[in-house]
């Protein structure tokens, strides 16, 4: 009997790489990416490898490994659009949202209609908070491949951010009973009104189930939150203090030198505004489009008030839009300087050529838009900077009833920074930086500032709405306005609670 002849040498390469990838989709990482590190020691220059390779680093989270392996991919293979879509997926990771789109336009020239690439792309545009351009591609995307990956949740979370809240919902029920992206479904619905919620939230908490590649750690601090929060919509309230001061109290304690360094930076920008002269000259209001920061700590309502602006003409929302982020870094590294995050390090002689930056970069996000909103909590350490660089600036500062805000604080899980929304006090001097800061910049420009309150904006909408027109030169429409939501006297249920933990922190 004729014995079959083995397979050539390439073939059998080839089946070593299908290999790696079957024990890569089996999230056995440590063999795959062995078979890929001796497929590229034999041959160097194999690109299967080492695609299959920048792949396993990414799954490991491993971004900045992950990106040197797949860009020496597209080196040797720059029309290969899978791997485009692979670094363009790492680049956004790294936050290199720019290189991230860049590099998705090629592949998305070499394949237009491919599901997966709009599917980045979707993430790309939420990433940059452009969440009607991100719902798109996602729907698209959607509509080509019906049962890819994290599309349906990336669809859901920027639906949410429109204020879309039914759609939303609907897509993070059918994704928890699903099981697909449970965590971050249930985390989701656990935070919206009980009318959208259609599962038992506390059992579907206890059967979640997350990616294997996820720390245990961060796993079992997001499910903390996400129990919670469905506690207190339970109004289980001693449980869900029990609950959230608990894994608070284990965060507090890893973030302790993060905690320092914060506040000892708001220390600094309050210092520097209060050397800033009455009624500084800002420039002459000669955009075309005007740039409306609403500001205030998180949780305080801006996004609430961002969507009651949008009611007025010729407002594009911006969400929590890094414009001002990008603008800065460009400025600095343009001139040669250290990148720094913060326009009050910029020296103030390149304050033309930040604002020459910012207005090309507000023209091509806000287009044809009259005025065009900012929520990042974070501008506020800036925005005596702005108002003296950019023109047609113009400030709504929000605040909240201390007790009701810090709560909501407390009771959320933050990506990155906030430092000090983990401990009870470190939110109370918080707030009370960042009040300070907003009441001293209102002073200092109170042609271009006004403080509305979160809770008259709820009691009296039109009266807000108002206070804005004003500000930014419009007229508020004939219209009915929407629905709000109502968040007043959050902490009335918690109040014992929070003064005894204030109580023992004094201590």
């Amino acid at each position: 009997m004729k014995q079959d002849s083995p397979p050539p040498p390439l073939l059998q390469i080839h089946a070593r790489l299908r290999e790696a990838e079957r024990l890569r989709q089996e999230r056995m990482l440590d063999k795959a990416q062995a078979i890929c590190a001796d497929l590229l020691k034999a041959h160097p220059d194999y690109v299967g490898a080492m695609h299959t390779l920048g792949l396993i680093h990414a799954d490991r989270r491993e971004f900045e490994a992950a990106r040197l392996h797949l860009s020496r991919a597209a080196m040797f293979n720059p029309r290969d659009w899978k791997i485009l879509t692979a670094l363009a997926g790492v680049y956004l990771k790294l936050k290199a949202t720019e290189m991230a789109m860049r590099t998705l336009e090629q592949a998305r020239r070499l394949r237009p209609d491919d599901a997966s690439i709009l599917a980045t792309l979707g993430e790309i545009y939420r990433e940059e908070r452009e969440y009607e351009l991100a719902v798109e591609a996602y729907e698209k995307a959607f509509t080509l491949d019906p049962d890819l990956g994290l599309v349906r949740l990336g669809l859901a979370r920027s639906l949410t951010h429109l204020g879309r809240f039914a759609e939303a919902a609907r897509i993070f029920n059918e994704l928890a009973r699903q099981g697909e992206g449970s965590l971050a479904a249930v985390s989701a619905l656990s935070h919206m009104p009980s009318k959208f919620v259609e599962i038992d939230l506390m059992r579907a908490i206890q059967e979640v189930r997350t990616a294997p590649a996820r720390p245990q750690d961060d796993v079992d601090t997001s499910v903390a939150f996400a129990r919670a929060a469905a506690l207190d919509k339970a109004k289980r309230y001693q449980e869900a203090w029990n609950e959230i001061s608990a894994v608070n109290a284990r965060i507090c304690v890893s973030l302790a030198d993060a905690l320092g360094k914060e506040e000892r930076s708001h220390a600094k920008v309050l210092d520097l505004l209060n050397t800033l002269a009455r009624n500084p000259r800002i420039p002459d209001d000669e955009a075309s489009c005007r740039s409306l920061f609403i500001l205030g700590p998180s949780r305080s309502g801006k996004t609430t008030m961002e969507y009651l602006a949008a009611h007025l003409p010729g407002v594009r929302r911006g969400y929590e839009n890094p414009i001002v982020e990008n603008t800065i870094r460009r400025t600095f590294q343009g001139a040669g300087l250290l990148t720094r995050g913060r326009l009050v390090e910029l020296p103030a002689q390149l304050d033309p050529v930040f604002r020459q930056n910012y207005l090309e970069e507000l023209r091509e996000r806000a287009g044809a838009a009259r005025i065009f909103t900012n929520t990042h909590p974070g501008r506020i350490a800036d925005a005596w900077r702005l108002a003296a660089a950019v023109p047609g600036v113009r400030f709504i500062f929000i605040k909240r009833e201390p007790y009701d805000l810090a709560l909501r604080i407390y009771m959320k899980h933050y990506r990155s920074g906030n430092a000090h929304a983990y401990d009870l006090a470190a939110i109370f001097r918080y707030i009370g930086w960042y009040h300070a800061v907003m009441d001293g910049v209102a002073a200092r420009f109170p042609e271009i500032a006004r403080i509305i309150s979160y809770e008259d904006m709820i009691e009296n909408p039109r009266g807000a709405l108002a206070i804005v027109a004003q500000l930014c030169g419009v007229t508020v429409p004939d219209e009915l306005l929407p629905d709000l939501g109502d968040d007043r006297g959050a902490s009335l249920p918690y109040r014992n609670f929070m003064e005894s933990a204030l109580a023992q922190q004094s201590f």
